[in-house]
C-alpha cells in the first residue's frame, strides 16, 4: 500500500454517542409524536443531507441545511460537555507518527462539515501531522463517502487501488470495497467486527494499538 486514508468520527475519535445524542434531539423535534429511541442505523454512514432526506422528506434543501448545522452544533456541545472523552483513540497519535516516519502519505476523509473539522483541529493535536486545508470533508460536493475516499487518494496522487482505508461504518466500508480499495481496516470500539469483515474489511481492530504495519505491504 502506498497511502493511508483515515476516517475520523468513530475511527480516530470514538464519538458515536455524541452524534446519537444530537441526532436524537433533531429527530424528536421533527417527529414529536414518536417517543421511541432513535435507531443508530438511521444515522450511521450517510452524509447529513441524506440522513435528513430520509428522516424528514418534506424538508426543503434550505431547511435540511439549517437542521444539519443545528445538529452539528448540538454534537459539538455534547463533546464539550464531556471533556474526559475528548481525546484520540488509543494508538492514533502513534499511528500518525509511524506513517510519517515510514514515509507513507496519509489523508483525512471525513463526512463532517467544516465547522466540525475546525473543532477537531482546535481540540486534538492532529495538526502536528495533517494540514487542515488538505482534509476532504462534507462541503456538499460529494454524493457519498466513497467519493470522498477517491478525492483524498487523488490529492495524494496515489491510485485508490494502492490505498489502505481505515473506516468504522458499514456504509463507508462497503463503498471502499466497491470502489476497489487496496486494503480496508475496520475499527470498532466494542463489536467483534463480523459485520464489517462481511462487508469487505480485510482486518478489524478495536483501537490503533492493534494496527499491524505489515498490512501496508502489497
Amino acid at each position: 500500500m502506498h497511502a493511508v486514508l483515515l476516517d475520523f468520527n468513530g475511527t480516530m475519535f470514538f464519538d458515536t454517542r455524541f452524534h446519537m445524542e444530537a441526532w436524537s434531539k433533531i429527530y424528536h423535534e421533527l417527529h414529536p409524536e414518536d417517543k421511541s429511541p432513535l435507531a443508530s442505523t438511521k444515522i450511521c454512514g450517510p452524509c447529513n443531507d441524506v440522513i435528513l432526506k430520509n428522516m424528514a422528506p418534506w424538508l426543503t434543501p434550505e431547511e435540511r441545511q439549517q437542521y444539519s448545522e443545528k445538529k452539528e452544533a448540538l454534537y459539538r456541545e455534547a463533546c464539550r460537555n464531556d471533556p474526559a472523552s475528548l481525546h484520540l483513540v488509543a494508538g492514533a497519535e502513534e499511528l500518525l507518527q509511524g506513517l510519517q516516519k515510514r514515509g507513507i502519505p496519509f489523508a483525512l476523509a471525513s463526512a463532517s462539515i467544516k465547522a466540525n473539522v475546525d473543532f477537531y483541529f482546535d481540540s486534538f493535536p492532529i495538526g502536528h501531522w495533517l494540514k487542515q486545508q488538505d482534509v476532504v470533508y462534507d462541503d456538499g460536493s460529494y454524493a457519498d463517502k466513497g467519493e470522498m475516499h477517491l478525492e483524498a487518494a487523488r490529492r495524494l496522487g496515489v491510485p485508490f487501488s494502492e490505498c489502505l482505508v481505515i473506516e468504522d461504518s458499514v456504509t463507508a466500508i462497503a463503498l471502499a470495497k466497491r470502489n476497489g480499495a487496496g486494503r480496508i481496516v475496520g475499527v470498532g470500539e466494542t463489536a467483534d467486527g463480523s459485520e464489517l469483515l462481511a462487508l469487505g474489511a480485510d482486518h478489524y481492530i478495536h483501537d490503533f494499538t492493534e494496527f499491524d504495519y505489515g498490512w501496508l505491504e502489497n
